[in-house]
């Protein structure tokens, strides 16, 4: 090996190094509260850099099946996290209450729900 390709391999070694120290991963944050009576576990993303002073654009997303917390993180890693680091926005994923499903009595708990992510 020369000493003009080492040369070159170093310097995209470093490259590839402080480009990815420049690359923020977007956090998730688990959280639980009670609302209309039901006690409710989600999950956040929130996106690099996340600043609770500046405003972000945020997605309530619901995930199939059993719609339980379990469901709910594959879902939100699988389909949103990327999304959400790339294009700066939040993302909160509910856990349908006492193992019931969100259109199966669950729903009760949106008004006061998203009056607490609104203000959250």
């Amino acid at each position: 090996m020369d000493a003009s390709f080492a040369a070159r391999i170093a310097a995209r070694t470093a490259l590839a190094f402080v480009l990815a120290s420049f690359c923020a991963s977007a956090e998730i944050v688990d959280k639980s509260g009670t609302f209309g009576g039901q006690k409710v576990d989600y999950k956040v993303i929130l996106p690099p850099h996340y600043d609770p002073s500046h405003e972000y654009p945020a997605i309530l997303a619901f995930s199939g099946g059993h719609q339980n917390l379990a469901s709910v993180s594959g879902f939100l890693e699988r389909y949103f996290r990327a999304d959400a680091e790339r294009r700066g926005f939040i993302v909160i994923g509910p856990a349908a209450p006492d193992n019931q499903i969100f259109f199966e009595g669950g729903s009760v708990v949106f008004p006061e729900f998203l009056d607490a992510i609104r203000h959250d």
